[in-house]
C-alpha cells in the first residue's frame, strides 16, 4: 500500500455553505474555543481534507495548518495534518502528527485504522498490525470492518497471503462493499501482471460473495492475460448467462481484455 493509495483511507467529506466557507478564508489565528469556533474549525479540517483528496495540496495545507493553529488540542487536526503531510512524503512530520492524534485519543479506531496504514506503508508491518488489531476491538462496526480489511492488505503487502485471506474474508462479511476495493486491487495487479496476487484476491472474492459482472470480467481479464483460452470462455458463458445486458459482457463480445 503506497502514501499515494492512503488516499483511498480519506473519509468522504461535506463542505459547508458558501458564507460559511468565505468567512473561514479571512485568516486563522487561534481562538477560545465555542460553539461558533468548533464549527470553523471544522469547517476547516473538512476543506483541508476535501482539497487532499482533490489532490489540491497548497488549498489542503492552508486549512489544515489554520485548524492545526486554532486546535491543537484536537486529534483530528493532528489526524488530518499527518495525512496531508504522509501525502506529500514528509513522513517524519506524519508520524509525530499520527502520534499526537493517538495521545489525544487513545481509543478511537479511525486514528489507529489510519496510523497501521502509515506504518504498513513504511513496511512496518508488525506495528501495523498492533493498531489494526487494537482498532478492530472498538465497537463501531465500520471501523472494524475497515480494520480487518487494512490488516488482510496489510498481510498481503507483507506476502502473507493465508493470513491475508482470513482477515479480507472477514472484512467483506462484515461489508460487502469491501468488494469494490478487491476489483480495484486485482485491476492494478493484472495491469502490472502479478498474476499470482490477482488469483488470491480473486479467490477471496468468490469465496465470500456471490459472482457479479464486474467479478466475472476480472476472471475473464486474468485468464486472457494468462494465456488460459478455455477459461476465459467458461467465464464468458456465466456472464452471457447470468449479466447479458451488462457492459462487461459487450466488452468480452468485443474482445476487449
Amino acid at each position: 500500500m503506497t502514501p499515494r493509495i492512503q488516499q483511498e483511507y480519506v473519509q468522504r467529506f461535506v463542505l459547508f455553505v458558501l458564507s460559511i466557507v468565505l468567512s473561514l478564508l479571512t485568516g486563522c489565528a487561534k481562538v477560545q474555543r465555542s460553539s461558533a469556533n468548533d464549527t470553523l474549525i471544522t469547517t476547516r479540517l473538512q476543506l483541508g481534507m476535501a482539497y487532499l483528496a482533490r489532490d489540491d495540496l497548497d488549498a489542503a495545507r492552508r486549512n489544515l495548518t489554520c485548524a492545526v493553529a486554532a486546535a491543537p488540542g484536537d486529534y483530528r487536526t493532528q489526524l488530518g495534518m499527518a495525512l496531508y503531510e504522509q501525502r506529500i512524503g514528509e513522513y517524519g512530520a506524519a508520524e509525530q502528527h499520527y502520534r499526537t492524534a493517538l495521545r489525544q485519543a487513545p481509543e478511537n479506531a479511525s486514528v489507529m485504522n489510519n496510523y497501521g496504514a502509515f506504518l504498513c506503508s513504511l513496511g512496518q508491518y508488525v506495528a501495523a498490525q498492533k493498531q489494526f488489531s487494537a482498532a478492530a476491538q472498538r465497537l463501531d462496526y465500520r471501523e472494524v470492518a475497515q480494520a480487518l480489511e487494512n490488516a488482510g492488505y496489510c498481510h498481503f503487502k507483507a506476502g502473507k497471503c493465508d493470513e491475508a485471506r482470513t482477515f479480507l474474508v472477514r472484512a467483506l462479511h462484515y461489508d460487502p462493499t469491501k468488494g469494490d476495493r478487491v476489483f480495484s486491487e486485482v485491476g492494478h495487479r493484472l495491469a502490472v501482471r502479478q498474476f499470482n496476487e490477482a488469483r488470491h484476491l480473486l479467490d477471496i472474492y468468490h469465496h465470500s460473495l456471490p459472482a457479479s459482472a464486474e467479478s466475472l470480467w476480472l476472471e475473464i481479464r486474468f485468464a486472457a492475460l494468462a494465456g488460459r483460452d478455455d477459461e476465459r470462455n467458461y467465464h464468458g458463458d456465466r456472464l452471457a448467462r447470468s449479466f447479458p445486458h451488462s457492459k462487461q459482457y459487450q466488452q468480452f463480445l468485443a474482445n476487449e481484455y
